[in-house]
């Protein structure tokens, strides 16, 4: 009797003891190598990115203006904003404005005097591409003016508001500006020009600076 009750003591605590020694193991199922990779995974989901350039450090901007006095006045600002899609690729979007007031205008029979005011103003999009120093691209703007025409009838001049579209091409040369702003110089051409252009000519300048 006394030796049945032993035995059934000493099988009650090896049973015992397998299950303890099975449940610690459940809690830790994981091998090293496997527990070492988990470890070695990155705890911020920032740090997978860590390569990415920043948004702050894509988006620049700047534009162009001027400044003009005399016979005739024009004040010009052109604030645009871009996005560097890559170190080569940018796009954008601006708007501009324009004021000019002519005071005498060169004709056939030579300088008139005359009393000419115009607001030209709206939003443009442009994109460029830029080879070591050199860039192309395009800017695309949709123009509110007025249109000054001669009635034969009045003798006099008609005032027509509109809004005219206007498409550059345009190219030149480019220099990096500080970590990653950019100073644009070259020409553009009005392909889109007609006899209502709010542009003088179909060819302008570009001259812009970008931070």
């Amino acid at each position: 009797m006394k030796k049945s009750l032993f035995l059934l003591i000493l099988f009650s605590l090896v049973a015992f003891n397998s299950r303890a020694q099975s449940d610690r193991f459940k809690k830790n199922p994981k091998s090293g190598q496997e527990q070492k990779k988990e470890e070695a995974k990155p705890q911020n989901p920032s740090q997978a990115k860590k390569g990415e350039t920043p948004l702050k450090d894509r988006i620049i901007y700047g534009g162009g203006a001027g400044l003009s006095f005399g016979n005739n006045t024009n004040i010009f600002l052109a604030p645009q904003v871009g996005y560097k899609v890559n170190d080569n690729w940018v796009v954008g979007a601006g708007y501009m404005y324009n004021y000019a007031k002519w005071n005498q205008i060169y004709t056939s029979q030579g300088f008139v005097n005359v009393d000419f005011e115009n607001q030209v103003h709206g939003p443009n999009i442009f994109t460029n591409y830029s080879v070591r120093s050199f860039f192309v691209g395009t800017q695309f703007e949709l123009l509110n003016h007025d249109v000054y025409r001669y009635n034969l009838n009045t003798l006099d001049f008609d005032i027509d508001n509109q809004w005219t579209p206007v498409l550059f091409l345009q190219g030149g040369f480019k220099q990096d500006v500080g970590r990653k702003g950019q100073m644009l110089i070259g020409l553009r051409l009005n392909v889109l020009d007609g006899g209502n252009s709010p542009y003088s000519t179909s060819w302008a300048p570009i001259f812009q600076i970008f931070f």
